[in-house]
């Protein structure tokens, strides 16, 4: 994370809004299709029993994986998000530090969950690299979709100067993320497995999740090869 994103989420102000967006009608009907799409992607990775979430921010999703069984453990650069977190759910393991340097052995996780995080990480490559090291069966990303028409109307509002709260997010399409992890560890992984989900109202048919790569929410899973 960049040292001016990282100085945004380490505003109370900010950490209370995005535990809020998730008690919102809108965040609520967001979070169950994102939900619905993260599970749906991560039983393609097999039995899973433990995850690491990097950018776990206020625990929201690392409670959610938890609810799912998994053990869980939350690592985030910033202190006031993870202290956030730790007042909600003080039994789950939280760890402050930096996602290009994950201070765990190799193949310390099941899984490494990146949820709306990488793209306030300016060196994506290097932190998910660290992924495919630390993870023992696969990764799970769940990413603000580059071609969806919320970013693009974002993009216009950041470039019309109207709001700098996502002045330093780099949103991601497939082809985008696809190339990433192609040039990082393309000899690593056996199958990625991709869709997107929260799609406009416009639509005549809005589907729950499909390969339609214009939703607003893109859930990818990286299967590992087993060594």
């Amino acid at each position: 994370m960049e040292k001016e994103a990282a100085d945004v989420y380490s505003q109370e102000n900010v950490v209370e809004k995005w535990e809020f967006f998730h008690t919102t009608k809108y965040g609520l009907k967001t979070d169950t299709l994102e939900k619905a799409v993260l599970n749906k992607l991560m039983k393609k990775l097999g039995s899973v029993t433990d995850l690491l979430e990097v950018g776990c921010g206020t625990g929201h999703f690392t409670r959610w994986f938890e609810s799912l069984g998994l053990n869980c453990c939350g690592f985030d650069l910033s202190h006031l998000m993870l202290k956030k977190a730790k007042s909600l759910s003080p039994h789950i393991q939280s760890i402050q530090g930096d996602a290009s340097l994950l201070p765990f052995k190799d193949k310390s996780f099941d899984v490494v969950a990146y949820t709306k995080c990488l793209e306030f990480i300016p060196d994506i490559a290097k932190a998910l690299r660290e992924g495919v090291r630390v993870a023992r069966k696969g990764m799970l990303l769940g990413l603000m979709n580059g071609w969806s028409f919320r970013e693009i109307r974002r993009n216009i509002i950041l470039d019309m100067g109207w709001t700098p709260f996502f002045k330093h997010v780099k949103s991601y399409s497939i082809l985008e993320i696809w190339h990433v992890m192609r040039k990082t560890f393309y000899n690593k992984h056996t199958k990625i497995y991709w869709s997107t989900t929260v799609f406009p109202k416009t639509f005549l048919f809005v589907p729950e999740s499909s390969l339609l790569p214009l939703g607003s929410f893109l859930g990818v899973a990286v299967r590992l090869k087993e060594s």
